[in-house]
This record gives structure tokens, sequence and C-alpha cells, in this order.
């Protein structure tokens, strides 16, 4: 008799975990590829400078949730065809994505960036430029 209570115990507890597993997977956290929620648009400055170039200022909109676009600018040229000046600028255009783990950032014409959201105006990372890494912070700027 006690064998049938344990058994029909068993059974009930494996159905209620059946029950349950869908609402536990659905409780899980987001995945680290899965679009931010954060808001990346306005105008990013870093007064690092690194390889022949400094004041790198970003201008970047959301269009959608997790991709990013806009534009680059500093002081100082990719090319190293002038020393940073005000009078000597490059620019280009960037594309990319904001995930719940990182921030991912083609400045096109300078090479990748990947870094965090740390707080809701600072941005860290490293801009990938020749075979090393440039370490840079961001603050956004009213």
């Amino acid at each position: 008799m006690q064998r049938h209570h344990a058994w029909r115990s068993l059974s009930l507890i494996g159905g209620l975990a059946l029950l349950l597993l869908p609402l536990l997977t659905a409780s899980c956290g987001r995945e680290p590829t899965d679009p931010a929620r954060s808001n990346l648009n306005g105008v990013w400055k870093s007064f690092d400078g690194h390889f022949n170039l400094y004041n790198i200022e970003l201008v970047l909109v959301q269009p959608a949730p997790g991709l990013v676009t806009g534009i680059w600018t500093s002081q100082g040229r990719v090319d190293k065809s002038c020393p940073p000046s005000p009078l000597c600028r490059d620019t280009s255009t960037v594309i990319g994505r904001s995930e719940v783990a990182q921030v991912v950032l083609d400045l096109q014409g300078m090479g990748p960036f990947v870094g965090q959201l740390v707080q809701k105006d600072t941005l860290r990372g490293a801009i990938r430029l020749e075979g090393r890494n440039f370490h840079l912070k961001f603050g956004r700027y009213p």
C-alpha cells in the first residue's frame, strides 16, 4: 500500500514539474546577444588620444532597438597624413549594434569598437586598429 502511495506522489510531482517547465524557462534572463533596451542616441565624446587620433566624437542614432548608426569625427587622420589639430580632421560613418552584453560599432575607416555601456552616459571599450587595441572612454554630452 505504501508503494502505491509513493508512486502516486512521484507521478503528481512529475506532472507538476512538466507543467511548471515552460514557466521556469520563460523566466530565464535575456540572451547576451539580444538587442539592448538602453538608448545610445546622442553625442559621445572621448578625449583619449591614440594612433594620431584625438577628441573622437560619435553622433549616434538608434533607428530600432539594438541597431546603431551615425557618424564619427576626430582630430588627426587615420592615414596619418597630418598631425592632430582642429584643421586636420577625419570622419566617416558608424554602423553597429547594442546588445545586452556589449556594444559593437564599426567606425568605418577607423576600425571596430567593442565596449560596454557601464553607466547611462558612459561607454568604455577598445578600438582595434592596425592589430592593436586602443582603450577609450566616451561620455554622452547634451
